[in-house]
């Protein structure tokens, strides 16, 4: 199986660079090939994400799923390319909305499948969840919005953030547990195993679960690493 890595929010910097010099070393390849797809960002390019990973010695390319010249065969060729595929914050349900429309949702479990790296911070984050939460409802409103499901539970970004923590009254809504990351925090599934990792900028950062089991009650995975062990 694959790797993720779930993003809450931030990254940025000297953090940004050294998370793409990790995702490089993951690949196993000197010069992976990095796939960028914008389709959470309404298909906007983020130059500066892009020129990380390019000056990392990675071969670049985009897929942008919303142009008239997009196939099928075009979105499968460019994703069984791509080592490490990079999806930015956005909008979630019309980037989900999309991939299916387009066949490239089926194309990237298939990339999990076969041991790609997927990350993405936010929007970006939350789509390889089976469920997000996210504020892309009318007049900015929160949806439970269904995403790849690679990994088996809801994802919440920006968790540190009164207008986020709005999921606390929803948590059952769910129907499963969830993992909740603030701002420069994120939560990693590599190699079959669940880890946290922190930004520099903000080392008292902080992920937490919300156990479907346990009536929807909220953890801190940082200081109880056993339920990370047992997710």
């Amino acid at each position: 199986m694959g790797n993720v890595i779930a993003i809450g929010g931030g990254f940025n910097g000297k953090d940004f660079w050294e998370l793409a010099r990790d995702l490089i070393r993951l690949s196993g390849k000197e010069k992976p090939n990095y796939l960028f797809i914008p389709t959470t960002a309404y298909d906007i390019m983020d130059r500066d994400g892009v020129a990380v990973f390019s000056k990392s010695g990675c071969h670049v390319e985009t897929l942008f799923l919303t142009h008239d010249y997009v196939t099928e065969e075009l979105i499968r060729e460019k994703i069984r390319r791509a080592d490490i595929i990079h999806v930015p914050g956005g909008n979630l349900k019309f980037c989900t909305d999309v991939w299916r429309e387009t066949h490239a949702l089926e194309c990237l479990r298939e990339a999990f499948r076969d041991g790609k790296t997927l990350f993405g911070s936010s929007s970006g984050s939350m789509c390889w969840f089976r469920k997000g939460y996210d504020d892309c409802g009318p007049d900015d409103s929160f949806l439970f919005v269904d995403g790849a499901a690679l990994l088996p539970y809801c994802n919440v970004p920006h968790y540190e953030n009164a207008f986020w923590q709005e999921f606390n009254s929803h948590a059952a809504e769910a129907g499963i547990s969830t993992i909740a990351c603030e701002n420069e925090t994120a939560v990693c599934y590599i190699n079959g195993k669940w880890s946290i990792r922190v930004s520099s900028a903000r080392p008292d950062g902080r992920v937490w679960f919300f156990d479907a089991e346990d009536g929807y009650k909220r953890y801190d995975l940082r200081a109880h690493p056993e339920i990370l062990e047992r997710l």
